[in-house]
């Protein structure tokens, strides 16, 4: 049987096992690490390069072949971002997501869901705010993929974009808005939008009421006709098919889709903030301040992406990371801090975070900023590195074991244009990071000097507090600026 790509576990953990009452076991090329036995080697992987097909009506589709499982999943990246909402009229590319399981002419809604759940098959849809796509997701056993790909094809491509429908989904949006607005996670992030990303549609993280109150039918219906062309999107399908016997189904079901392509974004990366500034979002009696340390950094193609992962891993990915180690098991302060990037092509900031007990606002934020220092001026020890790089390396090996999470791999590297060999060679790079370079980008791209401090909680008890952090603008939950500009 043809394997579509191989992961070889170079010695990875102690092989033992009892034998005659004695124990059995080869230590060879293993060293322990506090924590679970790993091997010296470098884990040696070969992703499959996919087989291109081109459709006639000009969509791109990346066929992996494996048929290690009787089933197919498929990612279809759609050239519909929320980037391209008109600028007073955001969540329309939202609604249109949203609304392709509603109704076509042959089903409505409740048809749709009840034909998927009876193929035992998964149909996901949605449309990211900053993203610069609409996802498309399905998968299902192989007996079972001529009627989902005749269902996909007939929400995909007959949309009715029913009014009645368009209301309910109005009317759950503004409940699930309100909501959100009650949510500290929410109102910081929409916060921190629109202080890195101010000017541009970048700074809108969420469709407000009154746009989602203002969107009608034919909003949708001309944002589908602009933005859902087969020209620039990518099919990517994995599993048990073949590159043949798939091009022919897709081409069956997808001859009426009208050829063409989108509009894409022009946004660049900017460079990080200048000055210190805190913004405060008021959520009186608050108990919790939820805090974000941020600013902008680095994109997906940036050459500093792989060792700011590493970096991070150090910093904040995980209960092992300084920030999570210090602030919630020695601290006390939260239960979990952590930090990420958000690399992207339009999207590029770091971000640490955590919500805290308010009296300890102003320690917590210190806590942060002490291990952003040290991390910036001390090298990193030998071990605690070498435990990120291969904590790093072994979860990415897991994740091949995952058809879809390979297929979303190779997409990445097609959407992005990385190196045919980028996931091949990617456990040597990270393995190949220093010390040097973790100091390097955390001084390049850790906050210090120039920290953006976004602060959701009681204005009563921590505004005081936090003017010490920098020039402090303070906000109401509704996202409007208490005491004018």
């Amino acid at each position: 049987m043809k394997t579509s790509w191989l992961v070889m576990f170079a010695a990875v953990g102690i092989a033992a096992a009892q034998v005659g009452g004695q124990r059995q076991e080869s230590l060879k090329g293993v060293v322990m690490k506090n924590l679970a036995p790993v091997s010296n080697e470098v884990l040696r992987i070969q992703l499959p390069r996919g087989v291109d097909r081109k459709l006639k009506n000009g969509l791109s589709v990346l066929v992996l072949e494996n048929h290690r499982v009787p089933s197919v999943s498929m990612g279809l990246a759609l050239p519909a971002s929320t980037l391209d909402d008109p600028p007073d009229l955001p969540g329309v590319a939202e609604a249109v997501a949203d609304m392709l399981k509603q109704g076509t002419p042959s089903r409505n809604a409740r048809q749709i869901a009840e034909a998927v759940a009876e193929l035992g098959a998964t149909l996901n849809i949605g449309a990211q705010y900053g993203a610069r796509s609409t996802d498309i997701t399905v998968s299902t056993l192989t007996e079972n993929l001529d009627p989902l790909l005749d269902i996909l094809a007939d929400v995909l491509l007959h949309p009715t974009f029913a009014r009645d429908e368009l209301d309910k989904w109005k009317a759950r949006k503004l409940s699930a808005l309100q909501q959100a607005r009650t949510n500290p996670f929410f109102l910081g992030s929409e916060r921190l939008h629109l202080a890195l990303y101010s000017g541009d549609a970048r700074a809108v993280s969420a469709a407000t009421a009154d746009s989602i109150k203002r969107i009608t039918r034919e909003d949708l219906v001309n944002f589908y006709k602009a933005y859902y062309r087969p020209g620039n999107a990518l099919l990517g399908v994995t599993g048990d098919v073949t590159p043949d016997a798939i091009t022919a189904k897709l081409e069956k079901n997808l001859a009426s889709w009208e050829t063409g392509t989108a509009h894409q974004p022009k946004l660049e990366l900017s460079a990080p903030v200048a000055g210190k500034k805190v913004y405060l979002v008021n959520r009186p009696n608050s108990v919790q301040t939820m805090l974000m340390l941020t600013n902008l950094a680095i994109g997906r193609t940036s050459p500093d992406y792989i060792p700011c992962m590493v970096m991070n891993r150090v910093l904040g990915d995980g209960p092992s990371a300084r920030l999570f180690r210090n602030i919630r098991e020695d601290k006390g302060y939260t239960y979990g801090a952590y930090s990420n990037f958000t690399a992207s092509k339009y999207m590029n900031h770091f971000t640490a975070s955590a919500s805290v007990r308010t009296e300890v606002t102003a320690p917590a934020i210190d806590e942060f900023i002490k291990e952003f220092r040290a991390i910036r001026e001390t090298p990193v020890p030998a071990e605690e590195l070498e435990n990120a790089k291969r904590a790093i390396v072994a979860g990415f090996a897991l994740s091949l074991e995952n058809q879809a999470s390979v297929l979303r791999q190779v997409m990445t590297q097609r959407e992005y244009g990385l190196p045919a060999d980028y996931w091949d060679t990617y456990p040597e790079k990270v393995m190949a990071v220093t010390a040097a370079d973790v100091q390097r980008v955390a001084q390049k791209y850790v906050p210090v000097d120039n920290l953006q401090l976004i602060a959701v909680g009681d204005a009563a008890k921590i505004a005081e507090a936090l003017k010490k952090y920098g020039s402090l603008a303070e906000f109401d939950a509704d996202g409007k600026r208490v005491g004018g500009e």
